[in-house]
């Protein structure tokens, strides 16, 4: 079955052993999202495992999707991180392949889609949902879409999108996916930007279309006030069915951007 929330949100993990940090970014987001994604090796740094960060959350009450990154590990890596996930009490894994890093040599053991086919069989007994990633903003959608085909035939139960700041690419996307997102729930990603080094290292991204008109907002400071209303927004298009939000160290910040969705879909604002 797809992973059922209506809000989650992502930590980026830390380079330092700082259980404490992670521990209150959990505690933040648990009163705020149904879901707490912890990601693997994010921006290409090597950061504390997600595993880890699964038991700190669990210490919470708190649910769980695990980032695996094909990037950095052969296969028999990525079932020993599928199988500490499942142990450990992790609602789902998000399938990624993650982005070139200079200097650091790419394993490609195995692609994203091999990996989301494995996971069933690696996590059993336990009981996981498989996610993938989706670019709804890829310049070449017919590949894009070939591909989330391809990934929804393995298997993958949920998809996570791309940064999200054009509704209506996204709009055009899901008329384009009529019928491949029948069965699986789609998250809509949301980023909080709040500066211009921000701003400019996401149009840096690989897939990430940041409009000028939103670049300019966030610059200007006002990239909070631009995320809660994109958040209110995607609640009304069809086809989103939760929202995914990227606090980026802004994790107070997140319980707004949710609250607005939450609004937006008839919801209490807050979780608690």
């Amino acid at each position: 079955m797809p992973l059922a929330a209506l809000t989650s949100a992502e930590i980026s993990l830390p380079t330092s052993p700082d259980a404490l940090r992670v521990r209150q970014r959990i505690a933040t987001l648990a009163d705020t999202v149904d879901l707490v994604a912890l990601t693997d090796n994010h921006a290409g740094e090597a950061r504390m495992s997600p595993l880890a960060a699964v038991a700190l959350a669990r210490e919470q009450g708190v649910r769980t999707v695990v980032h695996v990154s094909c990037r950095d590990r052969n296969r028999l890596a990525l079932q020993s991180q599928v199988v500490g996930a499942a142990a450990l009490g992790a609602e789902g894994v998000l399938c990624v392949q993650g982005d070139p890093v200079n200097d650091v040599p790419r394993v490609g053991d195995l692609t994203a889609t091999a990996l989301i086919r494995s996971v069933k069989e690696w996590a059993a007994p336990q009981d996981i949902a498989v996610g993938a990633v989706v670019n709804p903003f890829a310049d070449d959608l017919d590949r894009e879409l070939a591909l989330l085909e391809r990934k929804l035939d393995a298997g993958a139960e949920f998809v996570q999108s791309q940064m999200t700041f054009d509704l209506s690419v996204l709009s055009t996307f899901f008329e384009r996916a009529a019928g491949l997102l029948d069965s699986v729930r789609f998250y809509a990603g949301l980023a909080l930007l709040r500066n211009q080094r921000m701003a400019d290292r996401a149009r840096r991204l690989p897939g990430c279309v940041l409009p000028d008109v939103a670049h300019r907002r966030i610059v200007l400071g006002d990239g909070l006030d631009l995320a809660a209303e994109l958040a209110a927004e995607l609640a009304s298009i069809p086809g989103v069915d939760a929202l995914h939000i990227y606090p980026l160290g802004a994790e107070a910040a997140t319980r707004e951007i949710a609250a607005a969705f939450r609004t937006a879909r008839g919801m209490p604002a807050h979780r608690r």
